[in-house]
């Protein structure tokens, strides 16, 4: 296994390219009493239809757009996530333009962005760094032999923990970002999965999204992300490969629980280390959701 690979490879309406397609998803939010969803046992909004683009360069791209909120719903077109767009075809380009996509955000790290540059005329790409630990992580699991599926959790949750005690600031930049563009937005990492999903959940949470739609949104992930096919696993088991490349509601709910441990609940969290005031949050509001 090439364990570099491991750092994690809208309001208006969007014209659809003729590639898009709209689908519906299952939803597979685990609904037990877990911390992250004891607000409410059930969702209080359908599900929207998901737009996904299964672009040829890049998977787990998607608009973000069409949850229900206190006030509304999040608008469509407005924002998407993927993994990273290094690799994109003609045709992907196309559709990103076609989507009015002109802005990204950029979570990976400085190694990440010089191994998998990309720079397209119309896109202006902002990086917004979170350096990977999942790679150090694993490569000090397999020096120990404990490459199992406690540790894979393990390494994970800590990454989740840390994007709350160590990456406030740049998270909180996201709604910087989002509050100074006037077109569409991607976010992405690597993979898409983790420093996007917490990115993306922490803007639906801002919204008003209700927690199981921003559970469903995070655990999509599943559903759309592309493994890529690695010729060495070095004895890996398929379930810590899972655990490792996929996302499970544990993740995100560790994440909530350590704002919650360590500002109080999510709005002091909001307003006092991402620097979203009530007239910034207003203004987001305003600029996001119908």
């Amino acid at each position: 296994m090439h364990l570099h690979s491991l750092c994690f490879r809208s309001s208006r309406t969007p014209q659809l390219s003729p590639h898009c397609h709209m689908q519906i998803p299952s939803k597979t939010v685990n609904m037990g009493l877990s911390p992250f969803q004891q607000e409410s046992a059930v969702s209080v909004s359908p599900l929207p239809s998901s737009l996904s683009c299964p672009l040829e360069g890049a998977s787990n791209f998607r608009d973000i757009g069409g949850y229900a909120t206190d006030s509304g719903s999040f608008r469509k077109g407005r924002v998407y996530r993927s993994d990273h767009l290094a690799d994109l075809s003609s045709q992907d380009l196309d559709t990103l333009q076609e989507l009015g996509i002109a802005c990204s955000l950029d979570f990976r790290g400085a190694h990440e962005r010089k191994r998998s540059p990309y720079q397209y005329s119309f896109l202006t790409s902002h990086a917004l760094t979170v350096e990977p630990t999942v790679l150090p992580d694993f490569l000090d699991m397999l020096a120990k032999g404990e490459v199992d599926v406690k540790a894979a959790y393990g390494t994970m949750n800590k990454t989740y923990t840390e994007f709350v005690t160590g990456h406030a600031a740049t998270f909180g930049r996201v709604f910087d970002q989002l509050l100074e563009t006037d077109t569409p937005v991607v976010m992405h990492c690597t993979a898409g999965k983790d420093r996007t999903g917490f990115a993306v959940a922490l803007l639906h949470r801002a919204t008003g999204v209700h927690p199981d739609d921003v559970m469903h949104d995070y655990l999509l992930t599943n559903q759309f992300f592309r493994r890529p096919n690695l010729p060495d696993n070095r004895g890996i088991s398929e379930e810590v490969l899972d655990i490792l490349w996929g996302v499970q509601p544990e993740f995100l709910e560790t994440a909530f629980k350590t704002i919650d441990e360590t500002h109080g609940n999510l709005e002091n969290f909001l307003q006092n280390a991402l620097k979203l005031s009530p007239a910034r949050r207003e203004a987001l509001l305003e600029r996001y959701t119908a």
